[in-house]
């Protein structure tokens, strides 16, 4: 019985994890959604951080990027 409870108990705290993730996910959705063109300078540039932690946290910004692959008939002279 004990073991039951147990069991239940982990399998409650599981299912909670899981639907506090999903809830941040969505929250992050709408936050890399958001269109910050008619926000005060000030929100803008509160949501415009918001997307750059996003970023970074999902590993899709970094700022010492390099690129990976060259084309032929790019011209990165200035």
């Amino acid at each position: 019985m004990a073991e039951q409870n147990v069991f239940a108990v982990e399998e409650r705290n599981r299912r909670h994890e899981e639907w506090a993730k999903q809830i941040q996910e969505e929250m992050e959705d709408r936050n890399m959604q958001r269109n910050t063109s008619d926000y005060t300078p000030m929100s803008k540039a509160y949501f415009d951080r918001k997307k750059r932690g996003i970023m970074a946290q999902k590993k899709l910004f970094t700022s010492d990027y390099t690129p990976t692959m060259t084309d032929e008939d790019d011209d990165y002279s200035l």
